[in-house]
């Protein structure tokens, strides 16, 4: 197994923990709140940081397999070789807006350290961190795919809406 495959799947395992904590979670809302007549306080608050940690790790495992929404109706009309550069100048645009939310978003981190959430009183940066974090990860796959497509070296991963769906 190769370095990066490892990288992938030790995404996809922390986005599988993530939604198995989600399950957990609501279970235990709803039991503690329903059956017992004593909601935890904490759990809807681990729960929304669950999500958010859910949603920007999911993202990165969507980018693997190239599986984010995307319209791609008038980019087939296009013959292949334009696709492709099509292709890097939509990955480059994609590397400069995730580039503005590291940018701006890594110096928040810091000035939300202080600020405690309300139930578990931990720093808020815990709410903000996926979100720089998977920004980052998403900008070095994204240019390593622009590289391989550059090169040649490599073809981009096909998704199931880039096959042919006839009714």
């Amino acid at each position: 197994m190769g370095f990066r495959k490892g990288i992938d799947l030790a995404f996809q395992a922390i986005t599988a923990f993530f939604m198995m904590a989600m399950v957990f979670l609501t279970l235990l809302q709803v039991i503690s709140r329903y059956a017992l007549h004593a909601p935890y306080p904490w759990t809807e608050e681990l729960a929304r940081i669950d999500l958010i940690y859910l949603t920007f790790f999911g993202s990165i495992v969507a980018l693997q397999h190239r599986r984010h929404l995307k319209v791609e109706i008038l980019v087939h009309a296009l013959p292949h070789g334009l696709q492709r550069w099509l292709g890097v100048v939509v990955d480059l645009a994609s590397i400069l807006v995730l580039g503005v939310v590291v940018w701006q978003g890594a110096p928040l981190l810091e000035r939300f350290w202080p600020m405690l959430s309300a139930a578990l009183n931990w720093p808020t940066t815990v709410f903000y961190f996926p979100v720089v974090f998977s920004c980052l990860v998403m900008v070095i796959y994204t240019a390593l795919d622009v590289v391989t497509v550059i090169r040649g070296t490599g073809v981009r991963e096909k998704t199931d809406s880039a096959r042919d769906v006839s009714p």
